[in-house]
């Protein structure tokens, strides 16, 4: 079902993402396991791609729909592993901007950034990226954050 709602909403992001969630949740109204549940949505999500935007409303669906069913879809180390993925990516695009920019990127800046749990303030570091005159101007909006949160 998935690969057929695949084919026939190429052109229909909107309409792929109300199939998704129809076959999604028939997952859970069907009584299978999480196990089960766990891997065929892996497989549904990979090939019922949607834009980012209605990827957040499917995943704004499931939320809601799970808490109606006090169930838990992600376990805690699956989350676990998605914050640390999000840091990772966050690092790397803050490395790879500050070397597109300033050509090279210090050692002891890549470890303060790896040192940084924060995904917010690394978000904003990744903005504040775009706007410094420097890697030592970037270097000080680091140490400010972590003078702040002292």
């Amino acid at each position: 079902m998935a690969h057929l709602k695949t084919k026939s909403t190429t052109s229909n992001p909107t309409e792929r993402e109300q199939w998704k969630w129809q076959i999604v949740r028939s997952l859970y109204e069907k009584g299978l396991t999480k196990f089960d549940i766990i891997n065929l949505f892996k497989f549904i999500d990979k090939m019922m791609s949607l834009p980012p935007g209605l990827q957040s409303t499917f995943q704004v669906k499931i939320n809601q729909y799970e808490e109606e069913q006090k169930m838990e879809f992600l376990s805690t180390m699956e989350e676990l592993a998605i914050e640390r993925t999000a840091k990772e990516t966050s690092i790397q695009n803050i490395i790879d901007l500050l070397q597109k920019r300033f050509n090279s990127v210090p050692e002891t800046l890549i470890i303060e950034l790896n040192n940084i749990e924060d995904l917010t303030q690394l978000k904003q570091l990744h903005l504040e990226t775009i706007s410094v005159n420097s890697v030592a101007e970037f270097e000080e909006l680091i140490k400010d954050n972590s003078h702040q949160e002292n």
